[in-house]
């Protein structure tokens, strides 16, 4: 058992909790020392086996020094030779390494990571773990993404449960939506273009240490390398880095700040209340829904974001013109004017990879579904048919192993779809074809009957059912999958949001 890790992990959990209990109580004040805290030895370990267990330790930096290389020197004299840097200020972020990644269904099309170096990676990880409990104090409730205990499907099933209509007509029928008109927003360039002025001008509003806030804006600035060329970086947050997810949630929390009056109430707190600022935003939403105002309700997965309206057509038009300028002066970003558009909540949109509409059903009227759109089962389809389209040798296990995480991460990711069990089923089907004209491409000599026998076998799971298995590896049959509605409750917290008295904390 290893005492000493235990030990440095139980005193940071009481400091994060200390920061997050205090960002809580005072969410106009700023932390004014935690300089100490981030060189002390104790963090600089827990940030070193953090970046040391990542698969990208294996990836050097413009120094060209990955986990290995440095645990041959000594992770111990390497930890303290850089607490004696940060506390002696010699300290200075190297450039990242640039790398062009194509992006997904979008041919000639590249995405541009950044690779920092080990040690930068470890220095960001130590300012995130004090960082973070001070502001996951103050997110907002509809922001899902890159935050610890929160996902996708809590998003949608957010949004799913917003457009659910509540009011029965005389027939018993629910017609009239809560929220007919979504205003679909796509930011231009989002990580590349955040203002860094903008952005420091909100870190600081919570963290006053000079020595944080100076190193944090070295980070934003230190530039990127690509093929031997150095390139500054003006705006943006540096992709790739530890912590430039938490830098844009600081930054792209304006968008929720913009809709308080129907989010929570922060600024809006009146002593005679004696409810809390979700409550009194609740009854904001349907004081306004009943006098037949406005109302806005936005839902967010890192960048990407939408804004549900209770109005007209022409009301969802003029907030997205009105949502564009603000954007622009807090945060220095700009809304794609192709891609943002308003859609009519009937119709349906497409958020995070799922379609999002409206169902008509002769009993109850109108309900949301969250389905699983044909283009991702059709890309699904695509990848299954160009792996098993490869003609280089290998055994049918290794094919097996190379398809089956594909197939078990596209089935939880839309488990949690409406008639999801059926599309699973289809692709299964399809996925024994592809895997049956493989065997047959491999073994054009050797007659079907045989090669049934020998690789269509009884499942390990399920012995009643056969299915295309060699040894101990077998086809991932995704209607095997549970299918089941997401639930709010299994959205976990991070741990210093729990005080100590809590049960699990």
């Amino acid at each position: 058992m290893d005492t000493d890790r235990q030990a440095d992990e139980a005193w940071i959990l009481g400091v994060q909790r200390k920061l997050y209990q205090w960002s809580k109580a005072h969410p106009e004040d700023r932390w004014r020392d935690m300089w100490g805290w981030i060189t002390d030895l104790r963090t600089l370990h827990h940030a070193w086996r953090r970046v040391s267990s990542n698969k990208g330790g294996r990836t050097a930096g413009v120094d060209g020094m990955t986990v290995g290389r440095i645990r041959k020197q000594g992770e111990l004299r390497y930890i303290k030779g850089l607490q004696d840097e940060l506390r002696s200020g010699a300290y200075r972020p190297s450039p990242a390494k640039r790398k062009l990644i194509p992006k997904a269904g979008k041919p000639g099309q590249f995405r541009p990571l950044g690779i920092p170096t080990v040690k930068d990676r470890v220095v960001q990880s130590a300012i995130k773990t004090f960082l973070e409990p001070i502001f996951e104090a103050q997110f907002w409730h509809v922001s899902y993404g890159f935050r610890p205990g929160r996902s996708a499907h809590g998003a949608l099933e957010n949004i799913r449960a917003t457009i659910q209509p509540r009011k029965r007509d005389a027939d018993g029928h629910r017609t009239r939506l809560p929220y007919p008109w979504v205003i679909e927003g796509d930011i231009k360039g989002c990580f590349d273009n955040i203002n860094h002025h903008l952005l420091m001008d909100r870190v600081r509003a919570r963290v006053s240490d000079r020595r944080v806030t100076r190193l944090i804006g070295q980070f934003l600035k230190v530039g990127v390398m690509s093929e031997e060329q150095f390139f500054r970086t003006k705006s943006g947050t540096p992709q790739g880095g530890i912590i430039s997810p938490l830098l844009s949630n600081i930054a792209l929390s304006a968008i929720e700040e913009r809709y308080e009056r129907w989010v929570e109430h922060r600024t809006k707190i009146r002593a005679h209340r004696r409810c809390d600022g979700m409550a009194a935003a609740r009854g904001a939403r349907q004081r306004d829904g009943k006098a037949g105002r406005c109302v806005f309700y936005p839902v967010r997965y890192a960048d990407d974001f939408v804004v549900l309206v209770s109005g007209t057509k022409e009301d969802a038009m003029a907030e997205q013109s009105a949502l564009a300028d603000h954007l622009r002066e807090a945060t220095g970003l700009e809304l794609s004017a192709e891609k943002t558009r308003v859609t009519a909540v009937k119709d349906g949109f497409e958020f995070l990879g799922f379609h999002v509409g409206m169902k008509w059903d002769r009993r109850y009227g109108y309900s949301p579904r969250v389905e699983i759109p044909k283009s991702k089962a059709a890309d699904l389809r695509r990848k299954v048919k160009q792996s098993t389209r490869n003609n280089s040798w290998c055994s049918f296990g290794e094919k097996l192993q190379e398809i089956n995480p594909i197939l078990r991460g596209w089935a939880n990711y839309y488990r949690y779809c409406a008639r999801a069990g059926r599309v699973f089923t289809s692709i299964d089907w399809y996925v024994g074809k592809r895997l049956w004209i493989w065997l047959r491409r491999q073994r054009p000599k050797t007659p079907g009957g045989v090669i049934l026998r020998d690789h269509y076998l009884r499942s390990q799971r399920r012995p009643t059912r056969r299915l295309w298995r060699e040894g101990p590896d077998e086809q991932y049959m995704l209607a095997w999958t549970s299918v089941r509605r997401f639930r709010y409750c299994w959205m976990g917290q991070p741990d210093f949001a729990m005080s100590s008295g809590e049960p699990d904390a």
